[in-house]
């Protein structure tokens, strides 16, 4: 038995259309490839406008949640993470303060996987890693852009992650990288040691490859060492007070 559609007041419309449209995915069993009733239908089980469900259904197709096929119709979509994360990086304000937020997940997300993977990489996966190194070092002796070091560095740290099977982690650092990439095109974030950033991302591939979780532990937070100065810095320019912990894993400061 279908489960109908509770009628909602035009408050905060399009929004509150769009959460029971997901109540209503859920309520009735909608799954991955379903088709989805049509604008006129959802508009009278809503007793709402035609406009108001057109609006919600785009939002919902936005975020990934269902997909348009032209001349068929609208059709719920495999759960992905994709779509969220690509809104996600448009949607952040690229300031220092920002910065310094994703800096505290990105450490301690890299940090726990890190841990858990060093020792299991196999020879090929720590030569990919080299490589990548050695095309930063000509990168640098060539005088290439900061934005191409960020790409090697976005592929490095994909590198590590790419054959664990987490795609959402993934997914993540691209966001990262293109926060990082943002601060450099506004000439807010620069690497100002570019040999010394390459040499600590050495560091850390010989001891994945020793199997030291505790050093890897030690060589992720001095990689990041410039990035944190530079955060902390500018986030208490900004009058934005951020406590770093004795472990140096960077935490809010208690209120």
């Amino acid at each position: 038995m279908t489960v109908e559609l509770e009628s909602i007041e035009k408050q905060n419309l399009s929004s509150l259309v769009k959460e029971n449209l997901k109540l209503y995915f859920i309520k009735n069993g909608l799954k991955s490839g379903d088709s989805i009733p049509t604008e006129h239908e959802l508009a009278a089980r809503l007793n709402v406008s035609r406009t108001a469900v057109r609006e919600a259904l785009k939002s919902l197709e936005a975020l990934g949640i269902i997909e348009v096929r032209p001349g068929i119709g609208r059709f719920l979509k495999p759960f992905n993470f994709d779509a969220i994360l690509e809104n996600l990086s448009y949607g952040i304000d690229m300031d220092s303060n920002d910065f310094a937020d994703i800096l505290d997940v990105r450490i301690s997300l890299e940090g726990v996987f890190l841990e858990r993977y060093a020792g299991h990489y196999s020879g090929a996966q720590i030569k990919q890693l080299r490589d990548i190194l050695d095309a930063m070092r000509r990168l640098d002796t060539d005088g290439g852009s900061e934005s191409s070091m960020i790409q090697l560095h976005t592929l490095f740290h994909l590198s590590l992650y790419r054959d664990q099977g987490n795609a959402l982690l993934l997914s993540l650092i691209k966001i990262f990288a293109t926060v990082q990439r943002s601060l450099t095109l506004m000439n807010r974030y620069r690497t100002q040691d570019m040999k010394d950033f390459i040499n600590l991302h050495e560091a850390l591939v010989n001891a994945i490859e020793e199997g030291n979780s505790a050093k890897v532990r030690q060589k992720l937070l001095e990689h990041f060492k410039e990035a944190l100065g530079w955060s902390k810095a500018e986030t208490e320019s900004t009058g934005r007070l951020r406590a770093f912990g004795s472990d140096n894993f960077p935490r809010e400061a208690n209120s």
